[in-house]
């Protein structure tokens, strides 16, 4: 079993909202996730804060498509678990509507790969992912139509050698 997330886990109950998103990581280290992608609410509490939360987290974080103000992703971007044999590697992708989403002075400095940038991220990762068996996308990018261009369906469709998506966003 590998137990993955695709975001807004810090977000949707009190006692999560009242520690910033810090209680969801205690009780996904207590569940034992192993990868999560992170969704727009992840950033409601600001960068500072999200960056501090999974400080404490037992588990990987990814997000190819998020960019620091050096222009480095702000988390890993891919991991590979191997089980039974089978090498599975995991890349993560955010929805560019965080950015008017969220506070924008709680994301200032950030990036947020769009247009060729966003389908370029996650060649990229399939391209680094090339010696996994089987290369899964953990995605924080919904099936709505107003999220075009940035749907799961948009990406799968746009890059090749994807194998899977897990999706968050739209809560469909």
């Amino acid at each position: 079993v590998i137990l993955v997330d695709a975001g807004d886990y810090s977000q949707g109950t009190t006692y999560v909202s009242v520690s910033q998103g810090a209680d969801a990581v205690t009780m996904m280290n207590t569940v034992g996730y192993d990868v999560v992608t992170l969704g727009n609410h992840e950033f409601d509490y600001g960068y500072a804060q999200l960056a501090e939360n999974m400080k404490a987290a037992k588990f990987k974080v990814l997000c190819a498509d998020v960019l620091d103000a050096d222009g480095k992703t702000i988390f890993d971007a891919n991991t590979i678990i191997e089980k039974g044999g089978v090498k599975i590697g995991f890349f993560g992708m955010e929805t560019p509507e965080t950015q008017t989403k969220a506070n924008p002075t709680k994301i200032k400095g950030l990036t947020f790969a769009t247009n060729d940038a966003f389908t370029k991220a996650a060649a990229d990762q399939v391209e680094a992912l090339k010696d996994a068996d089987v290369v899964i996308c953990l995605a924080h990018l919904g099936v709505d139509g107003e999220s075009k261009p940035y749907r799961s369906t948009d990406l799968y469709a746009a890059v090749k050698g994807i194998d899977f998506i897990i999706d968050g966003h739209s809560h469909t």
